[in-house]
């Protein structure tokens, strides 16, 4: 995939103030149908000309569906979904003038929750009507975008029993018990890591990238990583026992990550990891693609609208 390095530059009025916007809502999404009607109003009160408005239930429409929206000439495309759907958006914005607004709707709501969204209808659509826009660094996984984790192992088993259902039911706490439903199948990883001039070997249960500072819900607090940072912060949890894991999970859930006993973290720009077998990845909580994988920044690749407390991270040491 041939990617364009620089995006053009951000507007200097409210996207919507000039264009009118196209609103895409995953109705298969946690609240989809109430968020589109709801939103729908919400946005126009704010002053938002909609120029058309669509319900996705399948994902497998949603590209499909922004792509005409960018070929209508919308200029501002407001997306309700999870971070899978956000993941498909940005994919689709990423390096054009056109910006992307997010009503946030998944389970976990890591990508909004770095942007400074928190997932309510009303601040999400004022936030959007406010108008604060910014670059945003994604990620890339092989040829394919991430807005905010790529990671093997427990994660890609855990993806096999997580359903929808599930996820309406237990909200955030779907993943911890999806890992539990799998913990017996999990199997020993040998990888090879090649990065910043190293190359390591390692065998692990789960390894992965994040690009944010906000992780698992807004549980997990990352310093020295944002969206703006141009460094993803990596991961590994090597065979231990079960209270290790346990012990890992407190450490990482008090804002020590890179502290962390019995965890494997660093920050890098590019990581190339090799594999002797073939192993699912997820990207923002879809099986996308397979090891071996090269994931990296991509700076400066989004337009995206912000909250008021959107903050720079600066790169951790």
């Amino acid at each position: 995939m041939a990617i364009q390095r620089e995006t053009p530059p951000l507007p200097q009025q409210p996207v919507h103030a000039a264009h009118p916007a196209a609103l895409i809502v995953s109705t298969g999404a946690r609240h989809g149908q109430e968020w589109f009607d709801n939103g729908r109003k919400l946005l126009a009160q704010s002053g938002i000309t909609i120029k058309s408005a669509a319900k996705v239930e399948k994902g497998s429409l949603l590209r499909e569906t922004i792509e005409q929206a960018v070929e209508s000439g919308s200029k501002l495309i407001i997306v309700g979904g999870g971070d899978g759907s956000l993941r498909t958006a940005a994919s689709v914005l990423a390096h054009t003038d056109v910006t992307l607004g997010i009503l946030p709707l998944g389970t976990v709501n890591d990508f909004a929750r770095n942007l400074d969204i928190q997932p309510d209808l009303v601040s999400a659509c004022r936030i959007i009507a406010e108008g604060r826009i910014a670059l945003i660094d994604i990620g890339m996984a092989n040829d394919d975008y991430f807005v905010i984790t790529a990671s093997f192992g427990v994660s890609a088993l855990a993806q096999t029993v997580l359903t929808p259902r599930m996820k309406k039911l237990l909200g955030p706490f779907s993943y911890p018990v999806a890992s539990l439903l799998i913990w017996r199948r999990l199997r020993h990883l040998h990888v090879t890591l090649e990065h910043d001039g190293k190359t390591e070997r390692m065998t692990v249960m789960q390894a992965g990238v994040i690009n944010g500072h906000s992780w698992m819900g807004g549980r997990c607090e990352i310093p020295g990583i944002g969206l703006e940072s141009g460094r993803l912060a990596f991961y590994a949890v090597p065979p231990q026992s079960n209270f290790a894991y346990l012990r890992i999970a407190r450490h990482v859930c008090q804002g020590r990550f890179f502290e962390t006993p019995g965890l494997i973290a660093f920050t890098t720009r590019e990581i190339s990891i090799q594999t002797k077998r073939r192993y699912p990845l997820v990207l923002d909580g879809d099986l996308r693609g397979e090891t071996p994988v090269r994931l990296r920044v991509v700076p400066d690749a989004l337009r995206v609208c912000v909250g008021p407390a959107f903050r720079k991270s600066p790169a951790a040491g």
